[in-house]
């Protein structure tokens, strides 16, 4: 009978600390779930370098108007202006990393190009580059220039 007593208070101490700490745990994480929904994926200039000199596959795509993107852009970047980011879906790959980038006044047209492909088109490997070609250029990090001949 006392075996039988001191099993039931276990248990019933360890379902108590079970449903605490569900209790606890429980708003955290559906509120980490609900942020992570509106996170946006960045990249730095020194990460996305990295990524070139390793020579890993990576898609850069540079929002900025096509007479921008000729003047000086990121090595290999396919230009595609926000404005014509719907009509060019089919170049952006869905496997592999893309990094976007442009030179966008508090990164808002980046941010919105990034949850266009994100939540309107279900990409699921799209990244921003806050620092955009300023940042890019800062760095005194290579650039290519002129028309694109690939």
């Amino acid at each position: 009978m006392i075996e039988q007593t001191r099993y039931h208070a276990c248990y019933f101490w360890l379902v108590g600390l079970a449903l605490l700490s569900l209790c606890i745990a429980w708003p955290a994480a559906t509120e980490a779930a609900h942020d992570q929904e509106d996170v946006v994926d960045t990249v730095t200039p020194e990460r996305l370098k990295y990524y070139l000199d390793n020579k890993e596959t990576v898609t850069i795509i540079d929002l900025r108007p096509t007479k921008e993107y000729r003047e000086k852009r990121l090595p290999g970047a396919r230009s595609i202006p926000m404005s014509e980011l719907d009509k060019n879906l089919r170049v952006i790959p869905r496997a592999g990393r893309v990094i976007l980038y442009c030179d966008c006044p508090q990164n808002v047209l980046i941010q919105d190009a990034y949850q266009v492909l994100k939540d309107d088109h279900g990409y699921r490997n799209i990244a921003i580059m806050p620092d955009g070609i300023k940042g890019w250029l800062q760095r005194k990090f290579p650039t290519e220039a002129g028309a694109k001949t690939n």
